[in-house]
Protein backbone atom coordinates (compact mmCIF):
# COMPACT_ATOMS: atom_id res chain seq x y z
CA UNK A 1 0.00 0.00 0.00
CA UNK A 2 1.19 3.94 -0.46
CA UNK A 3 1.48 5.91 2.03
CA UNK A 4 -0.97 8.65 -0.10
CA UNK A 5 -3.76 9.74 1.98
CA UNK A 6 -6.88 9.31 -0.36
CA UNK A 7 -9.37 9.97 2.30
CA UNK A 8 -12.16 12.64 1.62
CA UNK A 9 -15.61 13.90 3.55
CA UNK A 10 -17.33 12.91 0.51
CA UNK A 11 -18.71 9.53 -0.19
CA UNK A 12 -16.42 7.45 -3.12
CA UNK A 13 -17.70 6.57 -6.20
CA UNK A 14 -17.68 3.02 -4.74
CA UNK A 15 -20.16 3.83 -2.19
CA UNK A 16 -22.56 5.49 -4.47
CA UNK A 17 -22.47 2.89 -6.77
CA UNK A 18 -23.35 0.25 -4.09
CA UNK A 19 -25.82 2.30 -2.77
CA UNK A 20 -27.30 2.65 -6.37
CA UNK A 21 -27.63 -1.13 -6.74
CA UNK A 22 -28.68 -2.31 -3.14
CA UNK A 23 -25.14 -3.73 -2.45
CA UNK A 24 -24.53 -0.92 0.20
CA UNK A 25 -24.81 -3.87 3.16
CA UNK A 26 -21.55 -5.62 4.30
CA UNK A 27 -23.00 -8.74 4.05
CA UNK A 28 -24.49 -8.01 0.03
CA UNK A 29 -21.36 -7.51 -0.71
CA UNK A 30 -19.71 -10.52 0.02
CA UNK A 31 -21.68 -11.74 -1.26
CA UNK A 32 -21.14 -10.33 -5.13
CA UNK A 33 -17.22 -10.07 -4.08
CA UNK A 34 -17.72 -14.05 -3.92
CA UNK A 35 -19.60 -14.30 -6.64
CA UNK A 36 -17.32 -12.47 -8.84
CA UNK A 37 -13.78 -13.56 -7.33
CA UNK A 38 -15.03 -17.41 -7.66
CA UNK A 39 -14.57 -16.66 -11.52
CA UNK A 40 -11.56 -15.03 -11.59
CA UNK A 41 -9.68 -17.58 -8.72
CA UNK A 42 -11.53 -19.65 -6.45
CA UNK A 43 -9.38 -18.78 -3.92
CA UNK A 44 -10.01 -15.60 -4.11
CA UNK A 45 -13.55 -16.19 -2.02
CA UNK A 46 -14.16 -14.85 0.98
CA UNK A 47 -11.39 -12.68 0.43
CA UNK A 48 -13.77 -9.39 0.85
CA UNK A 49 -12.91 -6.66 3.27
CA UNK A 50 -13.66 -6.96 7.14
CA UNK A 51 -16.21 -4.81 8.24
CA UNK A 52 -14.17 -1.88 9.19
CA UNK A 53 -11.70 -2.27 6.41
CA UNK A 54 -15.00 -2.10 4.04
CA UNK A 55 -16.78 1.09 5.83
CA UNK A 56 -12.76 3.02 5.09
CA UNK A 57 -13.22 1.73 1.66
CA UNK A 58 -16.66 3.63 1.32
CA UNK A 59 -14.88 6.78 3.19
CA UNK A 60 -12.14 6.64 1.27
CA UNK A 61 -10.15 6.26 4.05
CA UNK A 62 -7.41 4.60 3.00
CA UNK A 63 -3.68 4.87 1.85
CA UNK A 64 -2.92 3.79 -1.60
CA UNK A 65 -4.82 1.46 -3.48
CA UNK A 66 -5.89 -1.91 -1.96
CA UNK A 67 -3.79 -5.00 -2.23
CA UNK A 68 -3.67 -6.47 -6.66
CA UNK A 69 -6.11 -9.59 -5.80
CA UNK A 70 -8.63 -6.84 -4.17
CA UNK A 71 -8.20 -4.27 -6.93
CA UNK A 72 -9.29 -7.26 -9.54
CA UNK A 73 -12.37 -8.51 -7.77
CA UNK A 74 -13.31 -4.13 -7.65
CA UNK A 75 -12.58 -3.85 -11.39
CA UNK A 76 -14.78 -7.51 -12.08
CA UNK A 77 -17.53 -5.89 -10.05
CA UNK A 78 -17.48 -3.05 -11.85
CA UNK A 79 -16.07 -3.37 -15.35
CA UNK A 80 -16.48 -0.17 -16.66
CA UNK A 81 -14.41 2.07 -13.83
CA UNK A 82 -10.64 1.24 -12.95
CA UNK A 83 -9.90 1.14 -9.11
CA UNK A 84 -8.62 4.58 -9.25
CA UNK A 85 -12.30 5.76 -10.02
CA UNK A 86 -13.80 3.52 -7.55
CA UNK A 87 -12.47 5.39 -4.93
CA UNK A 88 -12.63 8.93 -5.91
CA UNK A 89 -14.77 11.46 -3.90
CA UNK A 90 -18.30 10.68 -6.10
CA UNK A 91 -22.03 12.39 -5.68
CA UNK A 92 -25.07 9.97 -6.03
CA UNK A 93 -26.18 11.71 -8.86
CA UNK A 94 -22.77 11.44 -10.83
CA UNK A 95 -22.80 7.76 -9.70
CA UNK A 96 -26.51 7.07 -11.15
CA UNK A 97 -25.16 9.22 -14.16
CA UNK A 98 -22.56 7.16 -14.95
CA UNK A 99 -24.16 4.22 -14.58
CA UNK A 100 -27.34 5.44 -17.10
CA UNK A 101 -24.43 5.90 -19.17
CA UNK A 102 -22.74 2.60 -18.88
CA UNK A 103 -19.37 5.08 -18.89
CA UNK A 104 -17.44 7.47 -16.35
CA UNK A 105 -18.92 10.86 -16.32
CA UNK A 106 -16.43 13.49 -17.05
CA UNK A 107 -14.84 14.99 -14.01
CA UNK A 108 -16.42 17.68 -12.75
CA UNK A 109 -13.26 20.59 -12.94
CA UNK A 110 -12.48 20.03 -16.42
CA UNK A 111 -15.02 18.09 -17.91
CA UNK A 112 -12.85 15.61 -19.15
CA UNK A 113 -12.26 11.57 -17.75
CA UNK A 114 -9.08 10.89 -15.92
CA UNK A 115 -6.56 10.11 -18.71
CA UNK A 116 -5.23 7.21 -16.74
CA UNK A 117 -8.35 5.25 -16.89
CA UNK A 118 -9.82 6.58 -20.29
CA UNK A 119 -6.08 5.04 -21.66
CA UNK A 120 -7.33 2.04 -19.79
CA UNK A 121 -4.39 1.91 -17.34
CA UNK A 122 -5.70 0.02 -14.39
CA UNK A 123 -2.02 0.21 -12.11
CA UNK A 124 1.37 2.14 -12.30
CA UNK A 125 3.95 1.83 -9.96
CA UNK A 126 7.04 3.82 -10.24
CA UNK A 127 9.59 0.73 -9.85
CA UNK A 128 9.52 -2.93 -9.33
CA UNK A 129 8.97 -3.69 -5.19
CA UNK A 130 7.39 -6.58 -3.31
CA UNK A 131 3.27 -5.37 -4.70
CA UNK A 132 4.52 -5.51 -8.51
CA UNK A 133 5.79 -8.74 -7.95
CA UNK A 134 2.65 -9.84 -5.74
CA UNK A 135 0.05 -8.38 -8.70
CA UNK A 136 2.27 -10.50 -11.16
CA UNK A 137 1.69 -13.90 -9.51
CA UNK A 138 -2.18 -12.62 -8.63
CA UNK A 139 -2.25 -12.30 -12.68
CA UNK A 140 -0.54 -15.40 -13.80
CA UNK A 141 -2.41 -18.00 -11.00
CA UNK A 142 -5.79 -16.30 -12.52
CA UNK A 143 -4.73 -16.57 -16.05
CA UNK A 144 -7.60 -18.28 -18.08
CA UNK A 145 -6.31 -17.53 -21.26
CA UNK A 146 -2.71 -17.08 -21.75
CA UNK A 147 0.36 -15.54 -20.46
CA UNK A 148 2.97 -14.22 -22.65
CA UNK A 149 6.45 -12.52 -21.56
CA UNK A 150 8.74 -10.69 -23.35
CA UNK A 151 12.18 -8.83 -22.37
CA UNK A 152 15.47 -9.34 -21.56
CA UNK A 153 16.02 -11.92 -18.87
CA UNK A 154 13.09 -12.29 -17.41
CA UNK A 155 14.63 -13.74 -13.96
CA UNK A 156 11.85 -13.40 -11.87
CA UNK A 157 9.98 -16.35 -13.43
CA UNK A 158 13.08 -18.46 -12.78
CA UNK A 159 12.67 -17.88 -9.04
CA UNK A 160 11.62 -20.06 -6.24
CA UNK A 161 8.53 -18.49 -5.91
CA UNK A 162 7.32 -18.03 -9.77
CA UNK A 163 8.59 -20.92 -11.30
CA UNK A 164 6.02 -23.39 -10.01
CA UNK A 165 3.27 -21.08 -10.51
CA UNK A 166 4.18 -20.84 -14.44
CA UNK A 167 4.85 -24.65 -14.26
CA UNK A 168 1.42 -25.33 -12.77
CA UNK A 169 -0.17 -22.76 -15.33
CA UNK A 170 1.66 -23.76 -18.28
CA UNK A 171 -0.74 -27.68 -17.69
CA UNK A 172 -3.66 -25.56 -18.55
CA UNK A 173 -3.31 -22.47 -20.89
CA UNK A 174 -0.33 -21.62 -23.32
CA UNK A 175 2.52 -19.66 -21.90
CA UNK A 176 4.90 -18.40 -23.69
CA UNK A 177 8.35 -16.70 -23.23
CA UNK A 178 10.51 -14.56 -25.55
CA UNK A 179 13.63 -13.91 -24.46
CA UNK A 180 16.75 -12.32 -26.19
CA UNK A 181 19.66 -14.61 -27.24
CA UNK A 182 22.46 -14.42 -24.55
CA UNK A 183 24.98 -14.18 -27.35
CA UNK A 184 23.71 -12.03 -30.02
CA UNK A 185 25.23 -8.57 -30.32
CA UNK A 186 22.15 -6.56 -29.01
CA UNK A 187 21.62 -7.96 -25.70
CA UNK A 188 25.96 -7.13 -25.34
CA UNK A 189 24.98 -3.52 -26.82
CA UNK A 190 22.10 -3.72 -24.34
CA UNK A 191 24.36 -4.61 -21.34
CA UNK A 192 26.89 -1.66 -22.46
CA UNK A 193 23.96 0.56 -20.90
CA UNK A 194 23.46 -0.96 -18.15
CA UNK A 195 24.59 -0.29 -14.15
CA UNK A 196 27.58 -2.30 -12.97
CA UNK A 197 24.98 -4.21 -10.40
CA UNK A 198 23.09 -5.57 -13.35
CA UNK A 199 22.68 -9.29 -12.53
CA UNK A 200 23.22 -11.43 -15.48
CA UNK A 201 25.49 -10.07 -17.91
CA UNK A 202 27.03 -12.94 -17.94
CA UNK A 203 25.81 -15.22 -20.27
CA UNK A 204 26.91 -18.61 -18.74
CA UNK A 205 25.58 -17.76 -15.72
CA UNK A 206 22.34 -16.66 -17.59
CA UNK A 207 22.21 -20.03 -19.15
CA UNK A 208 22.72 -21.61 -15.84
CA UNK A 209 20.20 -19.73 -13.21
CA UNK A 210 17.31 -19.18 -15.61
CA UNK A 211 17.38 -20.81 -18.77
CA UNK A 212 18.26 -24.32 -17.39
CA UNK A 213 15.13 -24.09 -14.58
CA UNK A 214 12.47 -22.87 -17.59
CA UNK A 215 13.58 -25.30 -19.96
CA UNK A 216 13.57 -27.94 -16.97
CA UNK A 217 9.75 -27.13 -16.37
CA UNK A 218 8.89 -26.93 -20.20
CA UNK A 219 10.43 -30.49 -20.12
CA UNK A 220 8.52 -31.81 -17.21
CA UNK A 221 5.34 -30.06 -18.95
CA UNK A 222 5.61 -31.78 -22.38
CA UNK A 223 6.18 -34.93 -20.57
CA UNK A 224 2.75 -34.84 -19.01
CA UNK A 225 1.03 -34.24 -22.64
CA UNK A 226 -0.30 -31.33 -21.91
CA UNK A 227 -2.85 -29.58 -24.42
CA UNK A 228 -1.55 -26.12 -23.22
CA UNK A 229 2.25 -25.97 -22.46
CA UNK A 230 5.34 -24.09 -22.11
CA UNK A 231 7.17 -22.77 -25.15
CA UNK A 232 10.29 -20.35 -24.78
CA UNK A 233 11.87 -18.70 -27.87
CA UNK A 234 15.00 -16.31 -28.37
CA UNK A 235 15.43 -13.19 -30.57
CA UNK A 236 18.38 -11.38 -31.45
CA UNK A 237 17.51 -7.41 -32.04
CA UNK A 238 17.08 -4.91 -29.42
CA UNK A 239 14.06 -4.27 -26.83
CA UNK A 240 12.85 -1.15 -25.50
CA UNK A 241 10.32 -2.46 -23.07
CA UNK A 242 8.69 -5.77 -21.33
CA UNK A 243 5.45 -6.86 -22.47
CA UNK A 244 3.46 -9.55 -20.07
CA UNK A 245 0.35 -10.29 -21.30
CA UNK A 246 -2.06 -12.34 -19.41
CA UNK A 247 -5.38 -12.65 -20.50
CA UNK A 248 -6.81 -9.35 -21.60
CA UNK A 249 -3.93 -7.03 -19.97
CA UNK A 250 -0.88 -6.09 -20.51
CA UNK A 251 1.91 -5.27 -17.86
CA UNK A 252 4.61 -3.06 -19.28
CA UNK A 253 8.19 -2.18 -18.13
CA UNK A 254 11.11 0.11 -19.64
CA UNK A 255 14.30 -0.33 -20.20
CA UNK A 256 16.18 3.07 -19.96
CA UNK A 257 19.74 4.00 -20.17
CA UNK A 258 21.96 3.46 -17.02
CA UNK A 259 19.09 1.78 -15.03
CA UNK A 260 18.39 -1.36 -14.84
CA UNK A 261 14.67 -2.50 -15.98
CA UNK A 262 13.62 -3.02 -12.34
CA UNK A 263 14.05 0.81 -12.09
CA UNK A 264 11.57 1.46 -14.64
CA UNK A 265 7.40 2.32 -14.10
CA UNK A 266 5.05 -0.65 -14.57
CA UNK A 267 2.34 0.07 -16.39
CA UNK A 268 -0.63 -1.83 -16.53
CA UNK A 269 -3.15 -1.53 -19.72
CA UNK A 270 -6.30 -3.13 -20.49
CA UNK A 271 -8.10 -4.07 -23.53
CA UNK A 272 -10.41 -1.86 -25.61
CA UNK A 273 -8.07 0.86 -26.23
CA UNK A 274 -5.23 1.76 -28.55
CA UNK A 275 -2.58 1.40 -25.68
CA UNK A 276 -3.38 -2.16 -25.44
CA UNK A 277 -3.72 -2.97 -29.32
CA UNK A 278 -0.34 -1.41 -29.40
CA UNK A 279 1.04 -3.82 -27.17
CA UNK A 280 -1.12 -6.76 -27.75
CA UNK A 281 0.07 -6.20 -31.91
CA UNK A 282 4.00 -6.76 -29.86
CA UNK A 283 3.35 -9.74 -29.22
CA UNK A 284 1.80 -11.15 -32.16
CA UNK A 285 4.30 -9.74 -33.81
CA UNK A 286 6.70 -12.06 -32.04
CA UNK A 287 4.41 -14.79 -32.42
CA UNK A 288 4.75 -14.38 -36.38
CA UNK A 289 8.37 -13.53 -36.73
CA UNK A 290 8.36 -17.23 -34.72
CA UNK A 291 6.08 -19.37 -36.89
CA UNK A 292 6.10 -17.84 -40.46
CA UNK A 293 8.80 -14.94 -40.80
CA UNK A 294 8.48 -12.71 -43.84
CA UNK A 295 9.95 -9.98 -44.92
CA UNK A 296 11.30 -7.33 -44.83
CA UNK A 297 12.20 -8.79 -41.30
CA UNK A 298 13.73 -11.51 -42.50
CA UNK A 299 16.79 -9.65 -44.92
CA UNK A 300 17.45 -7.22 -42.08
CA UNK A 301 18.48 -11.05 -40.33
CA UNK A 302 15.78 -10.41 -37.41
CA UNK A 303 15.01 -13.99 -35.86
CA UNK A 304 12.69 -15.35 -33.07
CA UNK A 305 13.07 -19.39 -32.81
CA UNK A 306 12.52 -22.05 -30.38
CA UNK A 307 15.08 -22.15 -27.89
CA UNK A 308 17.48 -25.45 -28.10
CA UNK A 309 19.02 -27.89 -26.02
CA UNK A 310 22.59 -27.21 -27.63
CA UNK A 311 21.87 -23.29 -26.96
CA UNK A 312 22.22 -24.12 -23.37
CA UNK A 313 25.80 -25.55 -23.61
Amino acid sequence: MGTEKTGSAEPTLLKELLRARHWQKHSTFAREWDRVAKAIDPQLKGSWPQHAQFYRWLRGDLRGLPYPDACRVLESMFPEYNVRELFRPSSSETAHTMMRNGRPAADDATGERDPLGAAGVSHLWPRTGPDVLRDLMSRVSGAREEVSMFGLTRNFYASDEMLPLVEEKAHEIPVTFYVMDPHCDSRRDRYRIEPAEAAMEDPARYKREILRPLVGAARRVSASASSAGLRIFTYNFPCSFAIEKIDRSCRVMLYGHGKRGTESPIFVFNDNTPYWDYFAGQIRWLERLATSPREPWTSKGLVVRPLQEADLA
